[in-house]
């Protein structure tokens, strides 16, 4: 989740704070992120906390071919319970994660994670106005789940499975003004995914597999974009694609961002070949875009 905020005292202190202030600093592609862990009594180590941070910051390196900022502050707070609770991205005064787990989580909780990885995406894309949310959103929770399958963080049947369930709460439903002007839960967060996994789709498919939305989203980060900036999302559309070639991206804003339009997703699973029943995914690898599906999550090189 990432909301407009004024930085907590705690954020302040991190931008501020000597490097050796820190728990861990993390080096990859050149950039530094510094973690601070607070002072509570967890089940797990800090070290063992690094470890999940570092594996996390890896997975988003890998996708963008370089972390998106050259410097971050991810810090980590506890409270009563288990799992990972929440996360916050801010880019107001510098780039800072803030992350709550349980200080009775496992290393199981944190392999099973997927908020952090959520969370430093955003990192890589400009705050846009309110009414823009969902593509902030929705780049995140489709992002992250591609991300962490290319890394092998999770399996292709994880990616699928998670998107059958959760694409249909995408959906405009009655009254519905476009992604623009819909703010509710589901057009936020999974009509935003959607949006992504159309645009993944297509590029991939107009490209012969030269290209895909990943390619898009580097070129921003590449012209200097990032969460420290502010912009116009067809402003960054453009940009990504001029990189694929296509003008996919802003075709599906002009389509999508102000009027309902209905996906058909029965119809877009079965020309990906997906096949969901009782809980268990499986494939059809004659499908019309088969194809195209494997190319969305392989592993990355």
């Amino acid at each position: 989740m990432r909301k407009p905020m004024l930085l907590s005292g705690l954020c302040m202190l991190l931008i501020v704070a000597p490097a050796d202030a820190f728990d861990a600093t993390i080096e990859t592609y050149g950039s530094r992120i510094y973690t601070f862990i607070d002072d509570n009594t967890y089940k797990l180590s800090n070290r063992e906390i690094t470890a999940w941070v570092r594996r996390s910051v890896d997975i988003v390196s890998s996708y963008y071919d370089g972390f998106p900022v050259e410097e971050a502050y991810v810090a980590i707070s506890g409270r009563t319970g288990k799992g990972v609770l929440n996360g916050i991205a801010l880019g107001e005064a510098g780039a800072v994660v803030n992350v709550k787990i349980g200080l009775s989580s496992d290393l199981a909780d944190l392999d099973n994670d997927w908020i952090l990885v959520h969370e430093l995406i955003h990192l890589a894309f400009p705050k846009l106005h309110r009414k823009h949310h969902w593509v902030e959103e929705g780049l995140s929770v489709y992002v992250e789940s591609i991300a962490r399958a290319q890394a092998e963080d999770i399996s292709e049947d994880d990616v699928w499975r998670n998107f059958v369930r959760g694409m249909p709460n995408g959906l405009p439903q009655t009254g519905d003004r476009g992604l623009d002007n819909t703010p509710t839960w589901g057009r936020t967060y999974w009509g935003g995914a959607l949006f992504f996994l159309l645009a993944d789709v297509e590029i991939i498919q107009r490209s012969g597999g030269e290209k895909s939305l990943k390619d898009g989203l580097r070129a921003i980060v590449n012209n200097g974009y990032s969460i420290l900036q502010q912009a116009e999302p067809r402003l960054l559309f453009e940009i990504a694609d001029r990189a694929v070639g296509y003008p996919v991206l802003t075709r599906l804003y002009d389509d999508m961002s102000e009027k309902p339009v209905a996906v058909d997703l029965p119809q877009l699973w079965q020309d990906l070949g997906v096949v969901y029943v009782d809980a268990t995914i499986s494939y059809l690898d004659k499908a019309k875009l088969s194809k195209v599906r494997k190319m969305i999550t392989q592993v990355s090189p």
